[in-house]
């Protein structure tokens, strides 16, 4: 990226070789997953505090070719995946190699490939610090919208391994995948009265909501809460957030916390069968341009992914 723009303004070209410091890892990539947070930065990085040129992505799998000093439980020819910091990574994973600090990377899983692996760390440390922060119990329902999308599905089956019950408004293309997730109601969300047919069906008030969309979800949703009920967003605070204090409600904005412990927690997920990551499509990093327009049109489910060649 040598300055803000739409997806063609993203050119292939060559950067210095990173020094390995102290405690860093050299990767060479294999795939790196694609997240809107990408496309934002594409279209404007200031937020996330660095300078042009740079490069985009916040996740990857590939192996690991060089170790600084310090370096421990890896080694040269481990399969790793990893997730780089969300403020302040100047140069990201749509690369050949990543030199990152060797907390934002660990053993990835055996079960996932390394497409796999490249679509989970980002949407699954997302779906995983916001479960947490909402902290279903069993029976509790739970308001998901976006539950198709690449943090969605995810959480879809994050929640419904902890006993919480989904409801989701989705397009109704994503419904079959939704019933395939697990989630017990699904209205159309383009239907005018769509959270109120969510409220009727799940039998009274919601008391955990999830907004993974922006534009308004998460305002929209407060007047179906039960009283004293959480409610979280990954993308906005924003709107008439009144309902909140009259229904005494907790909200939680988040973004998302890179380390070794949500990586950790992430492939103990993987490895028991809870999280599968659903791929929508695998793209060479050529047409990196054509997945930020997939990723940008809202119409996708799932991840998708670039593959990196040597």
């Amino acid at each position: 990226m040598r300055g803000p723009g739409g997806p063609l303004v993203m050119v292939p070209g060559d950067l210095p070789e990173r020094v390995v410091g102290a405690g860093q890892v050299r990767v060479r990539v294999d795939a790196a997953g694609v997240n809107p947070v990408d496309a934002g930065n594409r279209a404007d990085a200031g937020w996330a505090g660095v300078e042009t040129p740079y490069v985009v992505g916040y996740e990857f799998a590939g192996e690991v070719t060089e170790m600084g000093r310090g370096v421990e439980g890896l080694a040269v020819g481990s399969a790793v995946w990893g997730l780089l910091p969300v403020r302040g990574t100047r140069w990201g994973a749509y690369a050949q190699e990543v030199v990152t600090d060797a907390r934002c990377v660990a053993p990835r899983p055996d079960r996932l490939t390394a497409a796999e692996a490249a679509a989970t760390p980002l949407a699954g440390a997302t779906a995983l610090q916001l479960l947490d922060r909402l902290d279903p119990s069993p029976g509790e329902w739970m308001l998901v919208h976006g539950a198709a999308g690449g943090v969605g599905h995810l959480l879809v089956q994050m929640a419904r391994a902890r006993g919480a019950r989904i409801a989701a408004a989705a397009s109704p293309p994503r419904h079959a995948l939704l019933r395939r997730l697990g989630v017990e109601v699904i209205v159309d969300r383009h239907r005018t009265h769509a959270l109120a047919e969510v409220r009727e069906a799940v039998g009274g008030e919601l008391p955990i909501a999830a907004d993974l969309v922006g534009s308004g979800c998460l305002a929209a949703s407060l007047e179906f809460m039960a009283d004293g009920g959480r409610a979280g967003s990954i993308v906005e605070l924003a709107g008439d957030l009144e309902e909140a204090v009259d229904r005494n409600l907790t909200l939680h904005g988040l973004l998302v916390r890179p380390g070794p412990d949500v990586l950790a927690a992430l492939a103990g997920l993987v490895d028991s069968g809870v999280v599968r990551p659903e791929i929508d499509d695998v793209l060479p990093l050529e047409q990196a341009a054509r997945a930020h327009e997939r990723v940008e049109s809202g119409s996708g489910q799932g991840k998708l992914v670039l593959t990196i060649s040597p």
